[in-house]
């Protein structure tokens, strides 16, 4: 039995394990994401004003993170998944696949701004995974309105917890909820006053410990939710998701810890020392570009004497020395500045999504940019393997299952029955790897024919499968299933051409036996003849 006082110390236990990172979350989010740096559990609203910052290029390289893995990861103009099967020999025919890219189709339409803000709320949901090494989205149901609501939550308002597993199965949110909205929101609801003052409200979802296959309201759903508050002793509310809610990407892992790194963790030391360069860097240019002024002593002069063009009366003494010098406070600043573009060098490194540096090497070669984009989708590889299984994998699940239970998913073939579907990604990683091994089929069936005509020996291309090369072709181009023969009616159609070719062959043959037989009949009759004259 979930109880409140149950709820309120495992929430004080997942604020203990928040509270060892805080303290560097903090640093990192001054740096990064100025406006969520309050970790106090507060959701307090920030006054706008944000840390002295002098140098933006942290923010520059967090902001080019966020958008290009925006782009090659989950594209809304391109599709960026594909439901598929285990079993690839069944996903080959023709009305699995039409089936497997229908489903397709309708689970990504129901990631666009018409049904869900999905697209709206990744930015931050990787802008958070770049600073602090996670990032949580949720996924509700509205129901009997057709829409989805996706959210990014902030991290200052998050506590999680794993399983033995090393899944992050446990979130709580918080929020802080004016008066009016919590009895909009929970009617009926005591001890709350119908005006501006706030009140903050607990969401808790982890997994259902008296889970039930089959039973009806909360103890069938595999994941109990739980809305209760500290301040609202009556507020309890119980519900529960057949699926996790929650999607949360983990950067970098630590053994031992909850709490992951991320790429914010490796940019601070650099990201802080920048700053102190770039202020030293500033006090020097103002120092030159307005100097101190030594004066002697003897010597009347105001500032306001000092301005572009005047003439200084007394300038000089009678030995012809200067009555006014500036102080040189400059130093080796040089020094300075060659540190500071180390540093950028670095940060940007960290967040190693460069991809977009072509942009400015117009000068590239088409070759040299396939070899620089194939590097550096390498490089990005492991990043997007854990952003896929913790966080877009789960989400994109959790949506088939929504649409599947609505009704709104075309029944499958009898040949799914208890297959399980997977999910294929077709980013820019993956595309490149498809087409790499399509022109690896090309060029292989191009050294086979060259091999066949050097050597003479055309059965040298005996080894080459053209049905399965086929395939491979077709799925390296990206090529819609809609075009694809059914399997079938490809067999059928190569069937009745073998027979047309045969019966043709025969009537060749028969004409040709024909054409024999008669030129044999008028040899007979011209040796007749030719005896007969003889005679």
């Amino acid at each position: 039995m979930i109880t409140r006082a149950w709820l309120m110390q495992r929430h004080g236990e997942l604020e203990e394990l928040r509270r060892k990172e805080e303290r560097l979350l903090r640093k990192i989010a001054q740096l990064l994401r100025p406006d969520d740096d309050d970790f106090s559990g507060s959701d307090a609203q920030t006054d706008g004003t944000q840390p002295e910052v002098f140098d933006s290029t942290p923010l520059y390289a967090h902001s080019d993170f966020v958008a290009g893995l925006f782009g090659q990861a989950i594209n809304p103009a391109n599709r960026w998944y594909e439901l598929g099967l285990e079993d690839q020999d069944l996903a080959k025919w023709k009305t699995v696949k039409d089936w497997l890219w229908a489903s397709t189709s309708l689970t990504a339409q129901s990631l666009s701004p018409s049904v869900s803000s999905f697209y709206l709320e990744a930015p931050a949901w990787f802008a958070d995974l770049g600073s602090f090494g996670l990032g949580v989205m949720s996924s509700e149901e509205a129901v009997g309105q057709g829409r989805i609501i996706d959210r990014a939550h902030a991290i200052r308002n998050c506590y999680i917890d794993l399983d033995e597993y090393g899944e992050c199965t446990t979130v709580h949110t918080i929020e802080m909820v004016t008066g009016r909205n919590v009895l909009k929101r929970f009617p009926g609801t005591g001890g709350v006053r119908e005006d501006q003052s706030r009140y903050k409200i607990i969401h808790a979802c982890f997994p259902n410990p008296d889970f039930r296959e089959g039973k009806m309201g909360p103890q069938g759903k595999r994941f109990l939710s739980v809305k209760f508050s500290p301040d609202i002793p009556d507020l309890f509310k119980t519900s529960g998701y057949y699926e996790f809610p929650y999607f949360v990407p983990m950067w970098s892992r630590r053994a031992g810890s909850v709490w992951p790194r991320g790429p914010g963790h490796l940019v601070h030391p650099d990201a802080s020392t920048l700053q102190e360069f770039r202020r030293s860097e500033l006090t020097a240019a103002a120092f030159a570009a307005d100097p101190i002024r030594l004066i002697s002593a003897d010597a009347d002069y105001r500032m306001s004497d000092f301005y572009p063009g005047n003439m200084l009366a007394g300038g000089m003494d009678l030995n012809g020395r200067p009555t006014v010098q500036a102080l040189n406070m400059g130093g080796q600043l040089q020094i300075s500045l060659d540190q500071s573009n180390q540093l950028r060098a670095a940060i940007k490194e960290a967040f190693h999504f460069s991809i977009l540096q072509l942009i400015n090497r117009p000068q590239m070669t088409a070759t040299e940019v396939m070899a620089f984009d194939q590097e550096k989708l390498r490089l990005l590889a492991p990043s997007l393997v854990r952003i896929q299984a913790h966080g877009l994998t789960p989400l994109v699940a959790r949506r088939f299952r929504l649409l599947e239970r609505a009704g709104q998913l075309p029944p499958p073939p009898p040949e799914l029955l208890n297959k399980p579907i997977a999910i294929n990604y077709v980013s820019p990683l993956a595309k490149q790897q498809l087409v790499q091994q399509g022109r690896n089929v090309m060029n292989w069936i191009g050294a086979l024919g060259q091999m066949a005509q050097v050597t003479g020996r055309s059965d040298v291309m005996d080894n080459l499968d053209l049905d399965d090369a086929a395939m491979v072709l077709h799925d390296a181009m990206g090529v819609p299933p809609s075009v694809l023969m059914d399997q079938k009616k490809r067999d059928q159609a190569r069937e009745g051409r073998n027979q047309m070719q045969a019966q043709q062959m025969q009537l060749e043959q028969q004409g040709q036996q024909v054409k024999i037989a008669a030129e044999a009949s008028h040899a007979a009759q011209a040796q007749s003849a030719a005896s007969q004259r003889q005679a």
